[in-house]
């Protein structure tokens, strides 16, 4: 109550056991603690998130569609926190890839085996399952889109329960 009554009052009588050099020093000091302290924590979980995809092979995940690109659209995937990008050169032999404005993708992938001919359009904000594979760098992870015929009989874990084939 001094300190307020003094700063309320203007006087500044009493000097504190530190001056202001002091105390911004320190200040500075635990500030730059806790950046490195919080930067440590980041960099812990993307390493093990890493680590986990790496063993994994590849995840497939649940995601939204957050950008599109001219050559890729970008996923958020909200479960591990983490955006993806996919590549349209990444997404095999004989699929086509069309953008309109940063507004829509349309992904078809020709007919191969018993799989037939298959079309998406991806928008905005759209839920997409995602697969997610670790780089070769450390930290880094790339997006592929499954063709969608090629999810049938695969179990995808959603925020909604179990994402069912017929469902994408």
């Amino acid at each position: 109550h001094r300190q307020l009554q003094a700063i309320l009052e203007g006087c500044q009588e009493e000097e504190g056991p530190m001056s202001f050099d002091e105390v911004s020093e320190i200040a500075e000091r635990s500030s730059g603690k806790k950046f490195a302290s919080k930067q440590a924590s980041d960099k812990s979980g993307e390493l093990f998130l890493w680590l986990f995809v790496r063993e994994q092979g590849l995840v497939l995940e649940e995601g939204v569609v957050i950008e599109i690109g001219d050559q890729s659209i970008d996923i958020l995937v909200l479960r591990f926190g983490l955006q993806v990008r996919v590549w349209r050169d990444f997404l095999g032999d004989g699929v086509e890839f069309q953008s309109k404005e940063k507004h829509w993708a349309h992904i078809s992938w020709p007919a191969k085996g018993e799989l037939k001919a298959e079309s998406v359009r991806y928008a905005l904000l759209d839920k997409v399952v995602v697969g997610i594979k670790a780089g070769k760098q450390l930290f880094k992870t790339s997006g592929v889109l499954p063709r969608p015929g090629s999810l049938v009989g695969k179990d995808i874990v959603t925020y909604d329960g179990v994402y069912a084939p017929e469902d994408v």
